[in-house]
């Protein structure tokens, strides 16, 4: 095997790498319209609802209807509006990672291949003699392919907790909302019998 094919072998593994890092490129920017159009569909909502909101206020006639339209009910909605954005983004992020994830997977096989092809052909076309460079040579490249490996493991991992992370988000504020709703309640029934 001459220099041009050697060459020719790794612009080959190369090239492949470069596809792997465009289709995660691309991955990236149609999540980030994902999430950029959950962020406009979740502002739109929100000025709608604040509007909606200070137009009643507006409107009412004494303090007591204003503080009747600040019920736990009300509040209870825009919690439910945030748990449902925040369940929406955590689905984008998780289709995201799980994408990723495969991409990270299939791009590792692929090196993972083309340099062991790399590696055998070097193999098999070197000259007499050169056993112990062969030998040294292969030992770095298993390391390197076992780094691939550690590199694989800690993207799951990474995925993992990014994953628990947003249902733990989702959980805060659920918890949130019932403190809320449970706080208010007593108030209102007071206010009521009052």
């Amino acid at each position: 095997m001459n220099q041009e094919q050697i060459t020719a072998k790794l612009s080959q593994i190369n090239s492949k790498g470069l596809e792997a890092s465009f289709s995660l490129s691309e991955a990236a920017l149609e999540n980030a319209q994902k999430l950029a159009e959950l962020n406009y569909a979740a502002s739109k909502d929100v000025l709608v609802n604040a509007q909606d909101g200070i137009q009643q206020v507006l409107t009412a006639k004494d303090p007591k209807q204003v503080t009747e339209l600040l019920n736990a009910e009300t509040l209870q909605a825009a919690g439910n509006q945030a748990v449902a954005y925040q369940k929406k983004v955590s689905k984008v992020l998780r289709d995201s990672n799980k994408e990723f994830a495969n991409v990270v997977d299939a791009s590792i096989d692929q090196l993972q291949d083309g340099f062991q092809d790399w590696i055998n052909t070097v193999a098999a076309n070197a000259p007499a003699g050169s056993d112990a460079f062969l030998s040294s040579f292969k030992t770095v490249y298993g390391s390197a392919l076992q780094g691939f490996e550690q590199f694989r493991a800690a993207s799951k991992e990474a995925f993992a907790t990014a994953e628990k992370t947003a249902d733990q988000a989702i959980e805060t504020v659920q918890g949130q909302i019932a403190q809320v709703k449970k706080a208010a309640t007593p108030a209102s029934r007071s206010r009521k019998s009052a």
